[in-house]
Order: C-alpha cells, then sequence, then structure tokens
C-alpha cells in the first residue's frame, strides 16, 4: 500500500508529459497528438481521458493517422464546467480544433464517447469527414454495475491492484479484461481471446496498459459520474441530423447491452453502415476480429482526406 502515493505521481507526472491543456472560448481542455496523417479526433470512453483515446484508436495511428485524443469535461485536467452535456462537449471539441488550427477530422466515438460524437457530426458537418462508432453509447442506459462492486473496482486500492497486476502479470490482466469485457463467451473461448491477445508482445502490452487509463480514479470520477447522469436520461441524439459517411461498429458478445443502439442508429443515420466483430467484446481493437473493420476505418480516414483535400 506504500507505493500507491508514488504510482499516483508517477502517472499524473506522465499524463502531463504527454498532453498539454489548451485555452478555448469555451472553457480549457487536455489534448494529445501523435502519429502523421489524416487528422483522427478520438474521443473515449467512461472512465477515461486522453491516454484511453490513444490507446483505443492506435491501429489508426500505425495505419497512417494522426490522433487528436482530449480529455471529455471531468476527465484528468479537462474541468466539468467546460461542458456536462454531450452536445457542449462536442461544440468544446470544435473549439479545441479552431485553437489547433485544424479544418476537418475524422471522429472516433468510443463508448460513453459516442453521444458526442454523434453530436458533434451533426453540429458541426463542416468539420466532419468521417464518423465512426466502436461500441458506442447510443441509447439512454443504466450503470451496468453494483453499487458494491463499484466501492471495490472505483477505489484507490482497487485501481491501485489492477495497475500492480497489469505490470507484473500482463497476461493475467489480459484474462481479466476479456472476462470483465465479454457476455456469453464460453471458457475455451475466453481462453483462446487471451492467447490472441498474449501471442503479440506491443497488443499484450496495449491490454496490461488499459488499467493505467482508468488511473488515478479521483481524477476521473467526476466525467464518470456526469457520463452515468447524462446516459441514465440520454436526450434523443440528433442521428438524421448526421450526414458525413458513418462506419457504426459493435462487437457480438460484448458485457454491454449495445446491439440495439448500434442497429437504432444504423437505420436513421442515412449514410451509415453496421459492422458486426464474431465474439467480439466491449474492448473492439483487441478483438481477433476486429481486422476489417480496422481496414475499413482507414480506408474510410484516407480516402474521405484525399477528396477534402482535391475539393
Amino acid at each position: 500500500m506504500k507505493h500507491m502515493p508514488q504510482l499516483t505521481k508517477k502517472l499524473i507526472t506522465k499524463l502531463e508529459e504527454n498532453s498539454e491543456l489548451l485555452d478555448t472560448p469555451l472553457g480549457p481542455i487536455q489534448v494529445a497528438r501523435e502519429g502523421t496523417g489524416p487528422k483522427v479526433l478520438a474521443i473515449h470512453g467512461s472512465p477515461g481521458g486522453f491516454d484511453q483515446g490513444l490507446a483505443w484508436a492506435r491501429h489508426l495511428q500505425n495505419g497512417g493517422c494522426e490522433l487528436v485524443t482530449p480529455s471529455r469535461p471531468g476527465y484528468l485536467q479537462t474541468p466539468l464546467e467546460s461542458g456536462k452535456t454531450p452536445a457542449q462537449q462536442a461544440d468544446l471539441y470544435a473549439a479545441m480544433l479552431e485553437v489547433l488550427a485544424i479544418d476537418k477530422v475524422t471522429v472516433l466515438g468510443i463508448s460513453s464517447g459516442g453521444p458526442s460524437a454523434v453530436q458533434f457530426a451533426a453540429r458541426h458537418p463542416n468539420k466532419t469527414n468521417a464518423l465512426l462508432l466502436d461500441a458506442a453509447v447510443l441509447l439512454p442506459i443504466s450503470p451496468a454495475s453494483n453499487w458494491i462492486d463499484r466501492s471495490i473496482s472505483e477505489s484507490a486500492i482497487g485501481t491501485w491492484l489492477s495497475c500492480l497486476i497489469a505490470e507484473k502479470w500482463p497476461k493475467l490482466s489480459a484474462a481479466l479484461v476479456v472476462d470483465i469485457l465479454s457476455d456469453g463467451l464460453s471458457k475455451d473461448e475466453k481462453r483462446q481471446a487471451t492467447n490472441w491477445i498474449a501471442s503479440d508482445p506491443d497488443r499484450l502490452a496495449s491490454v496490461a496498459g488499459l488499467p493505467r487509463s482508468l488511473a488515478p480514479r479521483k481524477f476521473r470520477k467526476i466525467g464518470h459520474r456526469n457520463d452515468e447522469k447524462n446516459e441514465i436520461n440520454l436526450t434523443p441524439l440528433p442521428f438524421s441530423e448526421v450526414t458525413a459517411p458513418t462506419l457504426i461498429t459493435q462487437g457480438t458478445n460484448d458485457a454491454f447491452p449495445l446491439m440495439d443502439h448500434a442497429k437504432e442508429a444504423v437505420k436513421k443515420i442515412s449514410n451509415a453502415e453496421l459492422l458486426l466483430v464474431a465474439g467480439g467484446h466491449h474492448g473492439l481493437p483487441w478483438c481477433e476480429n476486429f481486422n476489417e473493420v480496422s481496414e475499413q476505418q482507414l480506408n474510410l480516414a484516407h480516402s474521405i482526406s484525399v477528396e477534402s483535400s482535391v475539393t
């Protein structure tokens, strides 16, 4: 336990070194940028921060895109007052892009980042090349765990233990991630999913790093609670106002009941396609059958970017 304050300090120092805090007309926002190429605005889930966006969208960076990943309001250094609702957050992203002198982006909404991603595409069509939605929350939804599970998983000790396991026993950490984020997979299927992650050192290190994107929990709690408040009574999203090409991705074995969310969105967004990842859990980029999605996302980001530069 004596190492907990040291871990917190180390994590905060690294997070501050890898990002910057921008002033915008709508309030401060923390953002990181990595890679070169067409710009992808990666909007993280809950709980999370810019670091989670970087981890989730790494396949896009490796495929020749630049990631622009903010911490949503209430997470890490972005104050909640910069934007409490998904619509306000979308406008904050637009203001951030103005400060960064970025004209257009492909928007990636991850899990609880889905509502503000849809709002951004609808409210700022001139800044949106394409919309990607991964395991996204798009309809009202209640918190998944009960208060006992939450009190354990969200405690400082619980977070510290998760980070310790990830550092010392990365394969065990990967197995825990698969177990927590999946539903309906047999023990053999979970073992296969874990072995696939562990078969590649970079992939294993990426998954083992996920617990750190939840820590320190006290700097992510305000945003997490705000997301829950928004999602329980989620205002209907402006699907019909989205004009950008849209790719919606959902795993068939996601631990969260999001399949109806994806189907509702693809029905109401005029230029949308739904891709299902067979055996896929909630952590889509770390699923064996995600390759087709990755290729389509990259093709869309690059082709739309080329079209925009020509026009």
